[in-house]
């Protein structure tokens, strides 16, 4: 049983995301079945949450269908389970992708059938990966045979579905011509052709061990002509599109399990006693901690203005997307790092207080590989590279306040939108010497200014290297040109999540971010030196100077009980919702 908490006043926004923690109870209780506890229970056991899964299934079963939630509300939900365990996600993320693909080229009986299923609570696994091939998937080998007289013949395999044991209906991409990306089609399954080809999975994952994968093994099964979703020849097309929404999406997964490895890691750094003093008091304890909470509040910054800019640049997303899911894939392990030596011994325990780390780190790891693995994410962003340090700075088209400015209306999802490749738009980018300039004159004259000032510099001056180096190195042929240009697309990555911050605070600088003061920069230049670091492959600590501002912010905001987050949420823990040293988020 968990006891739920009164109701508590809170004026931001994503109340439901507030509402829905407070329902749940502290998650630290130990007889709770919706606390850290069970969830270790749970990962013993292998068993899914379905408990958990039920109280976040009214509010999430159809938020990303046209007329639902927006992205940024339904990513704050999915972070206030998650972090309960992320185990959770099939009720939340795994029908995304092929409900997309559907929504995108399907018939409308298709699309009603999808938003049929998905508001019955029913889930709709999506089959692409083979095992032989992995992120190959040009090489894929399961085919959809043309018969005479209309329909196919389904022959090969598929592995790894997520909700593939319990699926109602399938997406299915399967071969149907010969070479290149228009030789697969994609296919809406379900009744007995999907419940012949279901196999158990072979493989156990390390993580997220609740979740029952499974395999889909076809071996001549016939399929009716109505089951093609689309056209024939556009699958891969189809696909790639849908799993930009759930690339950004998805990594509500990481935040979620940041989000517990650091409250975990602060409860046993403010009470565990080490020389006469407590842990977090240390210097090497502080700037852990310190490092950990600003790659995870830049984790936030770059995964919100994603989500909002689904709904504001669908056109860009084949970019954005990628770059998203490789930083806050990136970022989060480095929390769960950094987390895991201040519990030491603690983070690999099974039993006991802080047996919940190990689970969320292991569960991490297989968030990483989830709708899209690392390596792959950053192919596409090189594939995209050339263009992009070719275009002109200076020279965004779009508004890009509706995108940052947190209390922005958005419009509508817009799918039929999204696109394969930006052809070398980058607006963030083209528009950062613009809004550097008017942020620099912005700034007052405090400690805090003076480092965001050239911290911002210190960016801009980094892209305009990086597109030098990669300028330098166009038209280059051979392996050592091809490893170039994935670091080159390392580098961009983080650099872009840095512009975004720049971004962020320029439109929000009226609103109390991560509960500072109005137009506050002592949060942003942690973060903007910690991502131009990484983009250097660098994993140093923050600086000295940075630690005293951001470890103190990390423990009010771990002590009042919000989500460390720019927007920092009333969760559970926490007993009001005005807190000594926190601004109140303006009603």
């Amino acid at each position: 049983m968990s006891r739920t908490l009164s109701p508590i006043t809170w004026s931001g926004p994503y109340r439901d995301a507030v509402d829905l923690d407070r329902a749940l109870g502290d998650p630290r209780d130990p007889v709770s079945n919706f606390g850290f506890a069970s969830m270790v229970e749970r990962d013993e056991a292998e068993t899914y949450p379905g408990a958990l899964a039920a109280k976040a299934d009214p509010m999430l079963r159809t938020a990303f269908l046209p007329g639902g939630r927006t992205a940024d509300d339904t990513m704050m939900i999915v972070r206030a389970i998650g972090r309960r365990d992320v185990t959770v996600m099939p009720a939340t993320m795994f029908s995304i992708t092929a409900a997309t693909c559907v929504l995108l080229s399907g018939s409308e009986p298709q699309r009603d059938r999808v938003r049929r299923l998905l508001a019955d609570g029913s889930s709709i696994g999506f089959a692409l990966s083979e095992s032989e091939h992995g992120s190959d998937l040009l090489a894929n080998q399961c085919v959809a045979e043309p018969l005479d007289g209309g329909g196919f013949r389904l022959r090969g395999e598929k592995w790894l579905v997520g909700s593939g044991g319990r699926c109602a209906a399938l997406l299915l991409v399967a071969r149907t011509g010969g070479r290149g990306p228009s030789a697969f089609s994609c296919f809406l399954l379900d009744g007995r052709p999907l419940r012949s080809a279901r196999v158990a999975a072979p493989q156990r994952t390390i993580g997220m061990r609740g979740i029952d994968f499974a395999g889909f093994r076809f071996d001549g099964t016939r399929i009716p002509q109505s089951t093609l979703v689309g056209t024939v020849g556009r699958g891969l097309e189809t696909a790639m599109k849908a799993m930009q929404v759930v690339r950004v999406t998805g990594t509500a997964a990481n935040l979620a399990c940041a989000d517990t490895a650091l409250r975990l890691a602060l409860d046993f750094a403010t009470e565990h006693v080490v020389g006469g003093r407590t842990l977090v008091d240390h210097p090497q304890t502080q700037a852990d901690l310190g490092t950990a909470f600003t790659a995870l509040l830049a984790g936030d910054a770059v995964a919100l203005s994603a989500a909002r800019a689904l709904h504001t640049l669908p056109g860009a997303q084949s970019l954005w997307s990628s770059v998203t899911k490789k930083v806050l894939a990136d970022l989060s392990d480095e929390v769960l790092d950094r987390c895991g030596d201040v519990l030491g011994t603690r983070s690999v325990l099974r039993d006991g207080r802080f047996a919940a780390f190990d689970v969320i780190r292991r569960d991490n790891r297989v968030v990483r590989h989830i709708d899209t693995g690392p390596t792959a994410n950053t192919r596409l962003v090189a594939m995209q590279l050339g263009q992009i340090v070719t275009a002109r700075l200076g020279l965004a088209g779009a508004d890009l306040a509706p995108t940052f400015a947190l209390d922005a209306d958005l419009p509508p999802l817009r799918l039929s939108e999204l696109e394969l490749s930006t052809r070398g738009r980058d607006e963030v980018t083209a528009a950062l010497p613009s809004i550097t300039a008017f942020a620099k004159a912005a700034l007052d004259g405090d400690e805090h200014a003076i480092r965001a000032s050239k911290a911002m510099s210190s960016v801009q001056a980094a892209l305009a290297m990086l597109r030098e180096d990669a300028l330098g190195s166009l038209g280059r042929r051979g392996s050592e040109a091809a490893v170039e240009l994935v670091e080159f697309a390392e580098r961009f990555c983080y650099l872009h999540a840095a512009a975004r911050c720049v971004h962020l605070w320029w439109f929000n600088r009226h609103l109390p971010l991560a509960g500072l003061p109005p137009g506050t920069a002592s949060w942003l230049w942690p973060v903007l030196e910690l991502l131009l670091d990484r983009a250097h492959q660098r994993h140093r600590r923050l600086t000295r100077a940075a630690l005293p501002a951001t470890v103190a912010l990390a423990r009010r905001l771990h002590g009042s009980g919000r989500l460390f987050s720019l927007v920092p949420l009333p969760m559970a823990e926490s007993s009001s919702s005005t807190v000594e040293g926190l601004a109140a988020w303006p009603a």
